[in-house]
């Protein structure tokens, strides 16, 4: 079966529990207690429950958009507390609640064990996938605060619900990776899409082997990443997929690259439950074109009718390299020979970039969009592309200028581009009520090559590392590879090409943690657990004048977006939630929370 299928049954609740032991751990402990004959009496009824938990589990995996917002890749037009440095102990808790889904883990494993209708075969599989997905939960927790209290049984209401968090990182991450051991013991190498094998697990272990590394400041953890990450490129089971774009639209949803991924079904998903594709789509029409004074009108009027918040930033523009026409070489575009000959900067001036174009022939545009690393053109929507069949300009008085239905909104991107990545071509388009499929991409080869990348650069193995990083970089961005022979170097080139290859993956955020955790060339030279100048860089947006001779850029100031804050002595972790611990006598604030 191409799709797993989460299905859900109707079960019976058996428990209620007093209100007091709910609050105490800021959840319903309990709930989830079914009739066992019903559940576990046969294979169908017990992979029923575990489907339904692999679709709670992943939820903390998918919605890729809103957390980019926390880096500069992305400008969440409303801006948000993680990006500006205000986060405060009493905020919302940033996923600390998920003893729900940890409950769902712990039953399987027990119920799976001890069920007289399952074979030992069936028995085994069920707790192998139980303690995968134990062990995403206690990562994404673990991530985020560092500790989490370890629930390794199913409680009762006569149980001690006051319970610890894990003494620090090294206990943490020695849990989760036990449970991922296990679960690698226990998995078969092949399952349907969407579900656990052996290789899923090799590549969260890849994963959660770098993060466990960055905190703990145990070094072995980069052999770990190594080697869990040569046992799914050895395995011969996935292979680099030349369409990038095609891997997160309708075109490839079931790429040989995607180790595991989410899949959702038009029968019963509309584009309004998909923030990825409703929150980035612009809201406009050929009237609002009409009166700014723009063009061109689009073919289809009303083609653009969402409810966009996210749109990429020109910071994460700049990284997509170009290759320079003269050299061969990849480059900063600004720093190509087809730059330097055709557009003079403009000196001083009130922006804080700008230029001229002095070619005989062409614009701006079709010079700084051109011979880009082909993931450019798979993620973002620029001036004088094609979306949805239409024109797209984006310059002063185009079509889908950030000014064109007024005053930056509502729902107009406040940069000049949008994401192209991630949105399906819908009919007859993007808007509420339309049916669509979708999928996330969870794990995927591109991003297994890049974690045994950064691991062989932590051991000092330059060569070793570029050749890996160059994997994606060649297929994927169809650049000349790296020749980085230095530590610095290569360092510079890995951290861009993870984050043009993983950008809008729930990815940047923590990669810039972990680098800043490291320090030197991973943190441009900084010490290690430093300030991070990417998390306080400002953000920024292009304006390409209407006859497309000049452009400038310029720092997003015109919301809150402008305000950047990241305070190292805290924010490599985010608060305990103050609630819970006010509730619990053996629950710790994280430090200078």
């Amino acid at each position: 079966m191409k799709n797993l299928r989460y299905t859900l049954l109707t079960f019976i609740l058996l428990l209620t529990v007093a209100s007091c032991k709910n609050d105490l751990l800021d959840t319903k402990p309990f709930e989830g207690k079914y009739d066992e004959s019903t559940v576990w009496g046969t294979m169908e009824s017990a992979e029923a429950f575990v489907f339904s938990t692999y679709a709670d589990v992943l939820g903390n995996y998918t919605s890729f958009v809103g957390e980019e917002g926390y880096t500069t890749n992305n400008i969440d037009g409303r801006g948000n507390v993680v990006s500006r440095g205000q986060i405060t102990r009493d905020d919302d808790n940033f996923g600390f609640n998920r003893f729900a889904q940890i409950r769902r883990c712990n039953l399987i494993i027990e119920k799976a064990a001890s069920s007289a209708a399952l074979t030992e075969a069936n028995k085994a599989l069920l707790v192998a996938e139980a303690k995968s997905l134990r062990a995403m939960v206690n990562f994404f927790l673990v991530k985020r605060f560092g500790r989490f209290i370890w629930i390794d049984k199913v409680l009762t209401p006569d149980d001690e619900l006051e319970l610890p968090l894990t003494a620090d990182a090294t206990e943490s991450y020695q849990i989760v990776m036990k449970d991922i051991d296990d679960a690698i013991a226990g998995l078969p190498e092949t399952s349907a899409s969407g579900r656990a094998n052996k290789y899923v697990a090799q590549a969260l272990k890849s994963e959660v082997a770098l993060q466990a590394a960055a905190y703990t400041g145990d070094a072995a953890y980069f052999q770990k990443a190594i080697d869990a990450a040569d046992a799914v490129i050895n395995s011969g089971k996935y292979a680099i997929d030349p369409d990038y774009e095609g891997m997160f639209n309708e075109k490839n949803r079931y790429s040989k690259e995607i180790i595991m991924g989410v899949y959702r079904s038009s029968a019963n998903t509309n584009c309004d439950n998909i923030e990825d594709m409703q929150n980035v789509v612009p809201n406009t029409n050929n009237d609002y074109v009409t009166r700014s004074g723009g063009g061109p009108l689009f073919k289809v009027d009303k083609t653009f009718e969402a409810w966009l918040y996210y749109s990429p930033s020109q910071n994460l523009v700049d990284k997509y390299l170009v290759v320079d026409q003269s050299s061969g070489d990849a480059v900063k575009w600004s720093e190509s020979s087809q730059f330097k000959k055709n557009l003079t900067k403009t000196a001083g001036g009130s922006h804080a970039e700008s230029a001229n174009y002095t070619g005989q022939t062409g614009d701006v545009s079709a010079l700084i969009y051109a011979h880009r690393d082909k993931r450019f053109y798979a993620t973002v929507v620029y001036d004088s592309c094609t979306w949805f069949n239409e024109t797209v300009t984006t310059k002063l008085k185009g079509n889908l200028h950030r000014l064109v239905n007024g005053a930056l909104g509502p729902h107009i991107g406040v940069t000049n581009y949008y994401w192209r990545k991630g949105v399906y071509n819908v009919s007859p388009r993007v808007f509420y009520g339309i049916p669509t499929d979708y999928h996330w991409p969870i794990f995927r080869l591109g991003e297994v090559y890049l974690n045994k990348a950064e691991a062989l650069l932590k051991q000092g193995k330059t060569g070793e590392a570029v050749a890996a990083l160059n994997v994606t970089r060649v297929a994927h961005g169809q650049l000349p590879a790296s020749k980085a022979a230095s530590p610095a170097r290569a360092w510079e080139d890995y951290k861009l090409e993870r984050q043009v290859e993983l950008v809008k993956e729930k990815d940047f955020y923590w990669s810039l943690l972990r680098w800043g955790k490291y320090g030197r060339e991973a943190n441009h030279g900084i010490a290690p657990g430093g300030n991070i100048p990417e998390l306080e860089e400002a953000p920024t947006f292009i304006e390409i004048a209407q006859d497309r001779k000049s452009y400038f850029i310029d720092p997003i100031t015109f919301n809150v977006n402008n305000v950047r804050d990241f305070d190292e002595t805290k924010r490599y972790l985010f608060p305990i939630p103050q609630g819970q611990v006010n509730r619990n006598s053996k629950l710790q604030q994280n430090p200078n929370w």
